[in-house]
């Protein structure tokens, strides 16, 4: 247990906000998959965004913060944004998971937009690749191909 808390008190921080994401990412899958069995994705998706959209409210109210209203530019980055997160993001995971008899060979398929995202960071932010991303990449594919 002291080396866990050791380990994670040496994580910088992006890396803890990263490894408590992936816990609660993956407690929502486990969890969601007698949902996803019952439900359309649409079904699910719209009684999942009225309760966050009823607790930002609330939070909101609580925490009584001022709300920063977006320019034209960024308002149309966010929108487009969702759009793809909530046409094509959400339901390829919701149905992915729901075709798959373990959610667990589903997100390591999913999870391969590590791959992407680092081609793309090369391609387009003009990202060094070093030895130690091309092994973690090959990891990536050892890993997918033995989960299969």
């Amino acid at each position: 247990m002291f080396i866990l808390i050791l380990f994670i008190y040496n994580m910088e921080k992006w890396m803890i906000y990263g490894l408590i994401a992936a816990v609660f990412i993956a407690l929502r899958d486990v969890f969601s998959i007698d949902l996803i069995n019952r439900y359309d994705y649409i079904d699910y998706i719209l009684v999942a965004n009225i309760i966050v959209f009823i607790c930002t409210l609330i939070y909101l109210f609580i925490s009584k913060r001022e709300v920063k209203i977006p320019n034209t530019k960024d308002f149309l980055t966010i929108f487009v944004r969702m759009l793809v997160v909530y046409m094509i993001i959400e339901p390829a995971i919701f149905y992915s998971i729901k075709n798959c008899k373990n959610p667990a060979d589903a997100r390591s398929i999913v999870n391969l937009n590590t791959l992407f995202v680092f081609i793309l960071a090369v391609i387009f932010l003009k990202q060094k690749i070093d030895k130690k991303k091309i092994v973690g990449i090959l990891l990536i594919f050892g890993g997918v191909y033995y989960l299969r």
